[in-house]
């Protein structure tokens, strides 16, 4: 009998959180193994509760990995766990296959290149880091008899934390975890939360373009080899396939409800006030207005409820309730904002906050639902383009953009955030459109906690490099452009290019703030806090970086830096939406580096109005 671990349903998982109890009979919650030099293989071996796991362990050939020295994080089932897995799918150990056993253990071991994730260092939401199958645990907690439970994937709970290993940590859970096969659609038509969105997500036929988990067009760039030398820089990890992945955000059926809107009728009605009534009976047409109201729930990029924005150290202390992410969704070229709580705030990210203080909160009871490519969100209230507040308030200001936030592909290959002591190198291919580059072009994914880089990373180009990358598709309207950059000796001189014109002469971006063409003066130098250095600067076509970015090893404020500045580019006038494109090629020597770190794009009319964040 052949039997497909990976394709246990939702159903089941619901059945095995009713199954289990929230601790284990034979193992003491409070149980805390202290470092002896044991490694994750030998730590199961020596626990008899863990006999079953240590049996997968070793038929599925792990055993000599988990034994080596390395990083790993391993929630490691009990036995009790197993034979009640076993029950409720009607299976004996016997009936697993090769392929079986081995995706048990990937699901529940984390291998990781830097650390491993003790309880200290968990928080609602996904662990940075995927397990070997290449999906993220979800950690969420409850209480039981006032003692806090560490639950993972909201059905298996840490009975046994933080026993510390030579390789890494073992936490021992009460259930076998198990992983969600099933699309977005079919997640929402099971949950009864969502019974109206699910209708409409299914008329519009959307669910067909979100049910893949890997673009099977992609080319692998190095068979057989994990890791490259690039340009200097040894074992470069390269990417040998392209995973997709979705964030829908829904509305339920009572948020429809308090809104009236009980009849899908009634819904369309709503989404036509928004979005017109062009092909009113093709739910399935992009012009729609369902369909569009669907489209703008939708990303393209798998995020968790904790990864909707930036949480490393690069962020200024004062500025971590000012924390932004603009975001296309597959409504095409309209963009949603996401946005830190106030201070104070305990409703967590918004979603396009106006000046008012409105904005569409995001339930944290129903939020990080699995699909097996993808999250669910469920939002507090109902989230629409509307185009007079989108252009005149919440995408009126300035909307700073990391170059990893551009590219879907380096959120869903777990790049984006996750390069801290692993750099990557790309091919055009993964990126698509959003970034391409020509052949000469040598790219480095690059991220350090001790660099003047927003948000810790940063992407190193080299070579006769000519790149272009596409801008978000802000609002028709006139605007500044910006690039933000550290200067150092070894970046080149390159030509910039808007829309493919020629923007001034070629920029050398080596030349830091004391170059006379720049004129940097430090803020406490100065009599006026550098309030006329600022406009001097801007004449010259430059400004001192960003106020709320920080160095996090030194602490250093990018504002204070004479080595962190932005070009201003032009400002340019954008007739509608459309999509617009930042090109750069290398116009001085081979090995001249460009440094693309962040683009930042400011309503003209805006520019009184900025603050120095």
């Amino acid at each position: 009998m052949k039997i497909k671990y990976i394709t246990v349903f939702v159903a089941g998982l619901v059945s095995l959180s009713l199954y289990f109890s929230c601790t284990d009979d034979e193992v003491n919650n409070d149980a805390f193994y202290t470092f002896t030099g044991e490694s994750v293989a030998s730590f199961c071996e020596g626990n008899q509760n863990l006999s079953l796991f240590t049996r997968l362990i070793e038929e599925s050939g792990y055993k000599s990995l988990l034994s080596l020295y390395g990083h790993f994080t391993c929630f490691a089932p009990t036995d009790s766990a197993f034979q009640a897995y076993f029950k409720a799918n009607n299976i004996t150990y016997e009936d697993l296959t090769d392929a079986d056993k081995k995706a048990i253990v990937n699901d529940h071991v984390i291998k990781d290149v830097s650390r491993e994730y003790i309880s200290d260092e968990f928080q609602d939401g996904a662990l940075p880091t995927p397990n070997m199958g290449g999906r993220y645990l979800v950690v969420s907690y409850s209480n039981s008899d006032s003692k806090q439970v560490i639950w993972i994937n909201r059905s298996s709970p840490v009975v046994s934390k933080d026993n510390k290993l030579h390789n890494g940590v073992v936490h021992v859970v009460g259930n076998v975890i198990i992983f969600s096969q099933e699309t977005l659609l079919a997640i929402l038509k099971s949950n009864d939360n969502f019974k109206m969105f699910a209708n409409a997500f299914e008329l519009t036929g959307l669910n067909d373009s979100v049910s893949n988990l890997y673009d099977v067009s992609y080319n692998d760039p190095s068979p057989g080899r994990d890791f490259v030398n690039v340009v200097g820089y040894d074992n470069i990890k390269v990417i040998h396939a392209k995973k997709l992945g979705y964030t829908l955000f829904a509305e339920t059926d009572k948020v429809f409800a308090d809104a009236g809107i009980t009849t899908i009728n009634q819904l369309v009605e709503y989404a036509e006030k928004y979005y017109g009534t062009a092909d009113r009976d093709n739910y399935a047409s992009r012009e729609n207005a369902l369909n569009k109201f669907v489209s703008y729930h939708l990303l393209d990029r798998q995020m968790p409820s904790n990864e909707l924005l930036y949480s490393g150290g690069n962020t200024a202390p004062s500025a971590i309730n000012k924390r932004h992410e603009y975001y296309e969704t597959m409504l095409k070229m309209r963009l949603m904002e996401i946005k830190a709580p106030d201070v104070g705030s305990s409703a967590g990210n918004q979603i396009n906050t106006t000046r008012s203080g409105k904005f569409v909160g995001i339930d944290y009871s129903l939020t990080d639902i699995e699909a097996f490519n993808g999250y669910i969100h469920a939002l507090t209230d109902i989230l629409v383009y509307d185009e007079n507040v989108m252009r005149q308030d919440v995408l009126h200001k300035r909307i700073r953009l990391d170059a990893y936030a551009i590219p879907s592909a380096l959120t869903n290959n777990n790049i984006r955030w996750k390069n801290v002591g692993q750099s990557f190198t790309i091919t055009p291919e993964l990126c698509g459109e959003s970034f391409t580059f020509n052949p000469a072009c040598k790219i480095i994914l690059w991220a350090s906690l001790g660099w003047d880089d927003y948000q810790g990373d940063e992407i190193s180009i080299r070579g006769w490099y000519d790149f272009t990358l596409r801008l978000p598709p802000v609002p028709p309207g006139t605007w500044e452009l910006r690039l933000g950059y550290s200067a150092v000796w070894w970046r080149g001189i390159a030509q910039l290019f808007i829309d493919g014109q020629i923007q001034g002469i070629p920029v050398d971006l080596s030349l830091n703030g004391e170059s006379p063409q720049i004129g940097w003066i430090a803020d406490d130098q100065s009599v006026d806090n550098g309030v006329e250095n600022d406009k001097m600067m801007r004449n010259r076509g430059y400004m001192k970086s960003g106020a709320d970015i920080i160095n996090e090893s030194y602490k250093h404020i990018l504002r204070n830096g004479k080595n962190d500045i932005r070009i201003i580019v032009g400002k340019f006038d954008f007739q509608d939406y459309d999509y617009h494109y930042f090109r750069a090629k290398n116009v001085e020597r081979e090995d001249g580096e460009f440094h693309l770190d962040f683009i930042e794009l400011v309503p003209v009319s805006f520019l009184d109005d900025e603050d120095r964040g």
